[in-house]
């Protein structure tokens, strides 16, 4: 195979993840993504935003594939080498990790393992069988999942995702970027939670209805006018539990040490991280979750 003078990118790969409550356009927007897509679809509901696609839609030419972890990592072995595809949309990760999880508490409460933890092999194994399947060929890549509401132990209202955060934790060693819809009013928006090596934080207010020209839009808040130094820069690591937890603070996530330690030790307990770096992506996603804003002005294009 011939090798060739890789070219300097203007952005970085679009890596991205995007959450939102149901209804909230999602699939509206995957459809702005560079075309030719490759959608995993199984939500069943890209057909009714295909009109949008500058360019080619791929599927598998059989549905049910779109439901079966191990069916999709074969299919895009099998067709990927063949085919000019510039970005794998899976949409969404919900509805193919829910049922792991789903028969992993279902088999915890039927009493079938002495290990609780054993019961959640299948979902994690499932998880990194699909993040590496899709994120082996160069493309941009999407990865959809949604939001609900719930009650906590004390019968408040709570927003959670559908995804563990556990899984989510390890999904983003190959993101670049964590995209949330909000909405203000009727207009929705798109809230940067974390960028790898550019700007986050801010929201870009659709002004279309459609999410006309949002990735470019994206790119250009998160990125221009960055030197190529700092584009280039790696993520920082904590030093340990009292500078993360002082970073905790600054953010704004919490009010003061106490919490902070608490809530640390929380995600640590919970998820049991297997080493430092795991345990940095649960704790910048336990600090970035608590910082959602609720009626942020955001950046206007």
């Amino acid at each position: 195979m011939a090798l060739r003078t890789k070219k300097r990118p203007r952005y970085p790969r679009r890596l991205w993840s995007l959450v939102g409550f149901p209804g909230e356009g999602k699939s509206t927007f995957a459809a702005r993504m560079a075309a030719p897509i490759l959608v995993v679809d199984s939500d069943q509901r890209f057909d009714e935003v295909m009109h949008l696609v500058g360019g080619d839609v791929l599927e598998f030419e059989d549905p049910r594939t779109n439901g079966l972890i191990p069916r999709i990592v074969d299919e895009l072995a099998h067709s990927m080498p063949e085919e000019r595809v510039a970005t794998i949309v899976v949409d969404s990760l919900t509805q193919l990790i829910s049922p792991l999880v789903q028969r992993a508490v279902q088999a915890n409460l039927d009493g079938d393992n002495r290990n609780k933890m054993s019961s959640f092999v299948a979902k994690a194994t499932g998880m990194k069988l699909l993040q590496d399947g899709v994120s082996r060929w160069g493309t941009d890549v999407l990865w959809i999942y949604h939001l609900q509401q719930g009650r906590d132990a004390q019968a408040q209202t709570q927003t959670t995702t559908s995804i563990p955060a556990t899984e989510l934790a390890r999904l983003q060693r190959n993101l670049n970027a964590r995209l949330r819809v909000v909405r203000q009013g009727p207009k929705l928006g798109i809230h940067v939670e974390w960028c790898r090596t550019g700007r986050q934080g801010m929201t870009i207010w659709d002004e279309s209805g459609t999410w006309e020209m949002m990735p470019e839009k994206l790119e250009e808040a998160m990125y221009e006018g960055l030197e190529q130094e700092q584009q280039a820069r790696r993520e920082s690591r904590f030093a340990g539990p009292d500078e993360a937890i002082a970073w905790g603070i600054e953010q704004g996530a919490f009010p003061n040490v106490k919490q902070a330690r608490a809530a640390y030790e929380n995600v640590k307990a919970s998820h049991q991280p297997a080493n430092a770096s795991e345990m940095w992506e649960l704790w910048t996603m336990e600090v970035h979750s608590r910082l959602i804003p609720a009626d942020e002005e955001g950046i206007a294009f």
